[in-house]
């Protein structure tokens, strides 16, 4: 749910109370990843660069969950490539004094290679222009 959402149905008082966090992963390798789990059931997938071409069924937008009016809206946004340790950091924020491990779900078995590898330089512009504001807010490197 969008930030802006969530803070329309808390209410202003109850939005800033509450400590709010966000997970945000490299746009490229999020791309990677959303291209395997929506084709993993495919007989005949899309190749990659085909994948990317359309926008609609393409695109992720996470930046609207942490952010309203293209302005951080939360309070701590830790890094997907650094989930245990960030995790680790979100807790120490709220009280929690003991390790929690956090589940894997969706791991996908099919990528085998480093994300880089799937794209051409025009797929690597595409992303990089979906993914401006973010890759922006947090240096996201390809």
């Amino acid at each position: 749910m969008p930030a802006w959402r969530v803070q329309t149905y808390l209410g202003e008082d109850v939005w800033r109370s509450y400590f709010k966090f966000a997970f945000d992963r490299n746009p490229w390798d999020r791309q990677v990843s959303w291209y395997f789990y929506k084709t993993k059931s495919k007989s005949s997938p899309l190749l990659f660069d085909d994948f990317l071409a359309s926008k609609k069924h393409a695109y992720v937008n996470n930046y609207e969950l942490y952010t309203i009016n293209s302005d951080l809206a939360v309070d701590f946004v830790g890094r997907y490539e650094r989930l245990e340790t960030d995790f680790a950091k979100v807790l120490e924020f709220i009280g929690v004094r003991q390790s929690i491990a956090l589940p894997r779900i969706n791991v996908s078995t099919v990528r085998e290679r480093d994300y880089r590898d799937y794209y051409s330089p025009r797929t690597k512009a595409i992303v990089a222009d979906w993914y401006a504001p973010e890759i922006a807010m947090f240096g996201h490197r390809f």
